[in-house]
């Protein structure tokens, strides 16, 4: 259930998540004031919620604030108030609520006009606590989530209906919607949870504000003026569009200036995989058969580094891109280091896998000391300069194969403080503490230096 995090039945547990805290709140409500009410079984609930999903989903890792592109903010603005009048619209179109839905909608303005009467307590609500901790939790968690399953846009239509039915009624519903598209945007895009509350504070507040200063129902925004200037609506709508998708091109070729490509110089299928899932998404890779490469890359090195930079230089040179190769080497204490550079042919050229397994365990038959390390070493070519990152994890050699994860000799090696081989291992975690992710942690923070 953790790998697959998160499915719709997931939504819907933190759904209820958020109702089932909700609840012994509700039983205070006669002794506390109706605006205090209102903003504590919000605030409370959404809290919970956060840390419940994390702990429960298993879903760890810092948030991300940084404000890294602060020059971006004046047309972020724009955009903002470009999506919020696309919106509005989208509640424009549907038909005046009756009925069932007509209690709805007056029972959401009642509680909407509670809260905005209270000005202090109505931003804190509206326009601090809803964008930090909605975006905490749809952006920061939901939407990062989905980012490691599927594709960025899927991921994030998928996200913004999630948005969407959480505000739990169908005027929001598109409305939130729509913003939702732009919030998941700029939160791939920059990586960092500053930029959708930024946004979602602006459109908050300015709502809250112009509901303090023109009188208009909050949830119903300004549909009811338009009706009577169709005209000039249809005429600002279009206009919206336009600045949206003028916005979208510049944006992308701002970020694709910000985005570091690099060329993966492997011909291992696992390998590939891996690396991508351990990657931060600003590091976009592309692999050999993207520039024609038909050839098989050379690896006659005597040493890791020999041979990461050897398949580095037979990509960059030629080519002239910027290139990651890496070598990695199980070594053994007690066979002096083997396989080491010879991993991946130990038990001759073309051997597979569990060849290769079955040679070390026959070697290591009757030998008390298993003690082994795994060693990456990462070769870069970035703007003409060359750089070797290294990253290692010591562990031991089981006795016998276990385990259905990884590749390579993971069935057979027990990282340091654990009893499970990396095999044994889920991929999450294998990808957390192995001598790969040490090495690509390193090149991370090389991209972050230059």
């Amino acid at each position: 259930m953790k790998n697959q995090f998160p499915r719709f039945r997931d939504f819907l547990i933190i759904m209820l998540f958020f109702v089932v805290f909700s609840i012994p709140l509700s039983l205070l409500q006669p002794i506390i004031p109706s605006n205090w009410f209102i903003l504590l079984n919000y605030v409370i609930p959404m809290v919970l919620t956060i840390y419940v999903t994390r702990k429960f989903f298993n879903k760890k890792g810092k948030f991300n604030f940084s404000p890294k592109y602060l020059d971006l903010m004046p047309l972020i603005i724009v955009l903002s108030y470009a999506f919020l009048i696309v919106g509005e619209f989208t509640v424009f179109l549907l038909p005046k609520p009756t009925g069932f839905f007509k209690e709805l909608f007056d029972m959401l303005n009642e509680t909407l006009e509670v809260i905005f009467k209270n000005k202090i307590l109505g931003f804190l609500m509206v326009a601090v606590a809803a964008p930090i901790l909605e975006e905490i939790l749809f952006r920061g968690i939901i939407l990062k989530s989905l980012l490691k399953k599927y594709h960025p846009w899927k991921a994030i239509l998928y996200s913004s209906i999630a948005f969407g039915i959480f505000h739990l009624n169908p005027w929001q519903f598109l409305y939130a919607m729509v913003l939702g598209v732009l919030l998941g945007y700029m939160y791939w895009k920059t990586h960092s949870l500053f930029y959708p509350i930024f946004i979602h504070f602006l459109l908050n507040g300015t709502a809250f504000l112009m509901a303090q200063l023109v009188d208009v129902k909050p949830n119903e925004g300004f549909v009811d003026y338009w009706t009577h200037n169709l005209s000039q609506y249809y005429v600002l709508v279009a206009l919206a569009l336009l600045i949206i998708i003028i916005s979208y091109f510049i944006l992308e070729k701002y970020f694709s200036k910000n985005t570091k490509v690099l060329i993966l110089a492997t011909q291992n299928p696992h390998k590939i995989q891996e690396i991508k899932k351990i990657l931060p998404s600003y590091i976009r890779l592309k692999m050999l058969n993207d520039l024609g490469f038909k050839g098989k890359l050379k690896e006659t090195g005597q040493t890791l580094e020999e041979n990461a930079k050897q398949k580095m230089r037979q990509i960059a040179v030629p080519y002239d891109v910027d290139v990651i190769a890496d070598d990695t080497g199980l070594e053994v204490e007690a066979l002096n280091g083997l396989p080491g550079v010879f991993s991946a042919r130990y038990d001759g050229e073309n051997a597979s896998y569990q060849q290769n397994v079955d040679k070390l365990l026959k070697e290591m038959q009757g030998v008390s000391n298993r003690n082994a390390k795994f060693r990456t070493v990462i070769a870069v070519s970035y703007g003409n300069k060359e750089y070797l990152l290294e990253g290692e994890i010591k562990g031991k050699i089981a006795e016998e194969p276990r385990g259905s994860y990884g590749f390579g000799y993971d069935s057979v090696f027990i990282p340091e403080t654990y009893t499970q081989t990396f095999a044994e291992l889920k991929p999450e975690i294998k990808n957390k503490i192995s001598h790969r992710s040490k090495a690509l942690k390193k090149l991370k923070e090389l991209f972050d230096k230059l």
